[in-house]
């Protein structure tokens, strides 16, 4: 009975060697963002420097919202679900909020939505670097260098923003 079993576990081991290998070389690897010096960044909650050099990823998804826009809250359960699906092979989305309403209102429509990316405050001059923005919301992708791939206006459509997500990861 031994005898018979040995060529099964070796066998087995073989596999499961395999099967490592090819996880460990399909990870992403996942390098620092490192954006533009003009694009900053404030973090919504704290009002602090948000940096994003400290986040690791192959792309940035940055999808501009105010609580006051309807259709802000007609795309948001998309874009959690983009987050939920694609963060894990490198996609980073952030939350760039538009809207003059006090922080504490935007985080609970925030958690109301179900976003749990970073949400931030735009620097002074953010917004001329992703000009034209034609509507708000509006959804930015960017290369971990802040070059724009592609944009999106409202409403989104998902297997648009799919598709450019997948095409550059």
């Amino acid at each position: 009975m031994l005898f018979l079993s040995f060529p099964i576990t070796r066998h087995l081991l073989a596999l499961i060697s395999l099967t490592s290998l090819l996880f460990t070389s399909c990870t992403p690897s996942l390098t620092p963002v490192q954006l533009p010096p003009e694009m900053t960044f404030s973090d919504l909650a704290s009002g602090q420097p948000f940096d994003p050099s400290t986040l690791r990823g192959k792309l940035i998804l940055l999808n501009l919202w105010a609580a006051w826009s309807p259709a802000t809250a007609k795309e948001l359960p998309e874009l959690a679900s983009l987050d939920e699906k694609y963060s894990s092979q490198g996609l980073i989305l952030i939350g760039v909020c538009l809207d003059d309403a006090p922080a504490a209102s935007l985080l609970i429509f925030a958690e109301r939505h179900g976003i749990r990316y970073p949400l931030v405050l735009p620097g002074p001059k953010t917004l001329d670097l992703i000009e034209p923005m034609e509507t708000i919301p509006y959804t930015v992708l960017l290369d971990s260098h802040g070059k724009i791939l592609a944009r999106f206006r409202s409403p989104i459509k998902p297997n648009d923003v799919r598709a450019a997500i997948e095409k550059n990861l």
